[in-house]
């Protein structure tokens, strides 16, 4: 089974989330939980787009004619608009009310008045567009924003100019979608923490390695705006149920690594096989030992526990899942940099790229997690066919899929 094919087999395990009211202000990062419109336009007035002066066509026609033009009023910005009298112009400055009547807003720079101090008594224009056009220099009401415009619509991560959008409409609070609580749970007695070390190592932690998949995946799981549960769990059977047990009151999906090929201390098919979850291999590498299940209502997918493996799927399924979007619609196109990728004639393979000057993607020579930890995406190697000449390759311009990482 391809990956693509096997992110769709798993999309019913998608978390099922509540929604919760948040502050705009701190609602980066959220997922909106509803398509949210506009409660009013913006502007919702008729503003200035520059320093200048307001004049209705009366003041315009006698500017053209050389006449000074009286000046009736000053407006600032934030101030409440002044009246236009027939053939005068108001001074406003940008984003202040433009008066009732006005044709165009005649930039400061086109007239003999100062551009700062007080406003003057009249203006003189020294220059006009042959035609003005009308609302010249006016911005119109709704002109960014209608009143009932969908701003945001409902699952939609906001961003930091979403939020300046929600602002702008005096919006303060908003209905977001809580965030996905993901338990991790990483198995095998060979697994240490980081304060194992020097002296208080003993033989068997000498033996053993640091466990860089719960800090990598946590991490990850952060970088989808979810909230990690964290735990490790040696191969005991009885440990892991344990776990799962404490996991299922708290996380809204569980993802463990390791545990799941076809060795005799597997215990993560030991406990959830075949009453709970199932297992495969997918065409895949690296990657390849997967599965996915429920316990009770809580939902499981099951990762292999290389770290190189453990990244890769983690951000092709259990992104797709946090992100609601099948792995398929969530590749991306870009140009192959070089050199020449040579396909696997049995799996699709995934290596680790960097972007280029000029935007196109340079792929690592190996796929381990130090070339991961230095990549900007993860290129996809599609299945080759074998040729009379070889192996087939991606060659160097060849448009290819890859997903940010």
């Amino acid at each position: 089974m391809d990956p693509e094919d096997y992110s769709e087999l798993i999309a019913e395990l998608a978390p099922n989330l509540h929604t919760e009211t948040t502050p705009v202000r701190s609602a980066v990062g959220r997922t909106t939980a509803s398509d949210i419109s506009a409660p009013r336009s913006v502007p919702d007035f008729a503003a200035s787009a520059m320093d200048g002066f307001a004049l209705d066509g009366a003041a315009l026609n006698s500017a053209r004619d050389g006449n000074a033009i009286r000046v009736v009023g000053d407006t600032p910005a934030g101030h409440s608009s002044v009246t236009l009298q027939t053939g005068c112009a108001v001074r406003v400055m940008t984003g202040a009310p433009v008066p009732s009547g006005a044709e165009a807003v005649v930039p400061v720079e086109l007239t003999d008045a100062r551009q700062t101090g007080p406003a003057p008594e009249a203006i003189r224009i020294d220059s006009l567009p042959a035609a003005v056009p009308p609302g010249w220099n006016i911005r119109s009401i709704g002109e960014d924003m209608c009143r009932g415009d969908i701003v945001l619509t409902a699952g939609e991560r906001i961003t930091s100019a979403g939020v300046g959008v929600l602002a702008m409409l005096g919006i303060t609070e908003i209905e977001v979608l809580r965030r996905p609580r993901i338990g991790l749970i990483v198995t095998g007695d060979e697994i240490q923490g980081a304060d194992q070390t020097g002296e208080s190592r003993t033989e068997a932690a000498a033996s053993s390695i640091f466990n860089s998949n719960l800090p990598m995946l946590a991490a990850a799981v952060r970088g989808f705006g979810a909230e990690p549960i964290e735990a490790t769990c040696s191969d005991d059977a009885d440990e892991l149920r344990g776990v799962l047990t404490t996991m299922s009151a708290e996380a809204d999906l569980v993802v463990t690594t390791g545990g799941i090929s076809a060795g005799a201390f597997e215990v993560v098919r030991q406990v959830l096989e075949p009453d709970h979850s199932t297992f495969r291999r997918l065409d895949m590498r690296p990657g390849s030992p997967q599965g996915f299940g429920r316990r009770g209502t809580l939902p499981l997918i099951h990762l292999p526990g290389t770290p190189q493996g453990a990244f890769v799927a983690f951000h092709l399924f259990v992104g797709s899942l946090l992100t609601g979007k099948s792995l398929r619609r969530r590749w991306r196109k870009g140009l192959l940099a070089g050199p020449d990728l040579r396909t696997h004639g049995n799996a699709v393979t995934f290596r680790p790229g960097t972007f280029t000057e000029s935007g196109e993607i340079l792929p690592a020579d190996r796929s381990r997690l130090p070339n991961f930890a230095a990549a900007d995406v993860i290129i996809r190697i599609p299945r080759g066919t074998d040729t009379p000449h070889g192996s087939a390759e991606l060659c160097a311009g060849t448009a290819i899929d890859y997903l940010e990482c």
